[in-house]
């Protein structure tokens, strides 16, 4: 039996698809409509818009949130993020404002994104995700090559 004040996972995952919703329409001015799939013996829910773009700005954010036994968020893995247009702060913005939505409704411990080139890795090293290879300590079972991490945990960083 549950407790009433319990929140399950899913009404996390549903309050940070609609901020993540909020988020978008506040700096794109646009519909991202944000959802989540996953089941929970997979360990982790994805979180993706399906609207893509309007007129000249697009945005695309594939990301899962991992949780442990007690179904506890422990990390988020960002597949993939894209904004348009490009070099005018609006990826940063929204890296930033994403990372506080994800702290106010979890308790992960970091984020983890693997860049495709040299030019993703410069925009995430620039929003001080970093080298590290402490995520072997943890359990994480992804390729390492050319992985970036932001802690979220401050004792961790």
């Amino acid at each position: 039996m549950l407790l009433e004040n319990t929140i399950c996972k899913e009404d996390k995952l549903e309050e940070i698809c609609q901020k993540l919703n909020k988020l978008i329409r506040d700096i794109l001015h646009m519909e991202a409509k944000f959802s989540y799939y996953g089941l929970a013996h997979d360990g982790y829910y994805t979180i993706h818009n399906k609207n893509k773009s309007k007129e000249d700005k697009k945005i695309d954010l594939n990301m899962r949130l991992y949780f442990d036994e007690k179904d506890n968020f422990i990390y988020t893995y960002i597949l993939w993020f894209s904004v348009s247009p490009k070099r005018v702060g609006l990826g940063s913005k929204i890296i930033n404002e994403l990372i506080k939505v994800l702290e106010s409704y979890t308790h992960i411990e970091f984020i983890i994104i693997h860049p495709k080139d040299k030019e993703v890795k410069k925009f995430w090293m620039k929003n001080n995700f970093k080298d590290d290879l402490r995520l072997w300590d943890k359990g994480i079972e992804i390729n390492t090559r050319r992985i970036l991490s932001f802690y979220i945990k401050k004792e961790y960083a």
